[in-house]
């Protein structure tokens, strides 16, 4: 998997790193508060189950929060072993390492489309606005009703992010030709 520029898997490496982010935050949450249930009964969310599909253990929530070595502990290793490697790739495809690919991320061309479409065409300002209220809806119905691993805001929030992420591509090879 090597790219035309001599970056090996950024894409994949990217994606490996925002997952292993996203997936770190909410096994620390999870540790801390509970992210299931509604903001005023909290649920602890048991991973092996989750993960499982409830082979691994009956049930997906529990309302006590005692931690659980098998569960959490093997989840905050995947997580934080996921971004790790992704961070690893990065910074070696990635002149100055993950410090300037972090600071590209906020310095994008991408993010100037937010609010013209002179910058890089009317395909990269829809892509954008997915990509943000994407995020935007998965933050606000996440802290609003302390449901972290919703799967129906997980299925607007991935449908916002994939259609995204594809016009993106599609805007930016548009662009190379």
């Amino acid at each position: 998997m090597t790219a035309d520029n001599g970056h090996e898997g950024r894409t994949l490496a990217s994606l490996a790193f925002a997952l292993g982010l996203w997936a770190t935050v909410l096994g620390l949450l999870n540790i801390m508060f509970g992210i299931g249930g509604t903001a005023e009964n909290k649920l602890k969310v048991v991973w092996a189950a989750y993960l499982s599909v409830g082979q691994l253990y009956p049930h997906l929530y529990v309302d006590d929060m005692v931690f659980r070595p098998a569960s959490d502990s093997v989840f905050m290793i995947l997580s934080i072993g996921l971004m790790a490697w992704g961070g690893r790739c990065l910074h070696n495809s990635t002149e100055g390492g993950i410090g300037s690919w972090i600071q590209g991320i906020f310095t994008c061309d991408s993010w100037l489309s937010l609010m013209s479409t002179k910058e890089a065409g009317g395909k990269m300002t829809i892509a954008m606005w997915c990509i943000v209220l994407g995020l935007g809806f998965y933050i606000y119905q996440s802290v609003a009703h302390w449901n972290w691993v919703d799967v129906g805001v997980y299925s607007v929030t991935a449908s916002l992010l994939g259609f995204g992420v594809a016009l993106m591509f599609a805007a930016k090879a548009e662009m190379k030709e």
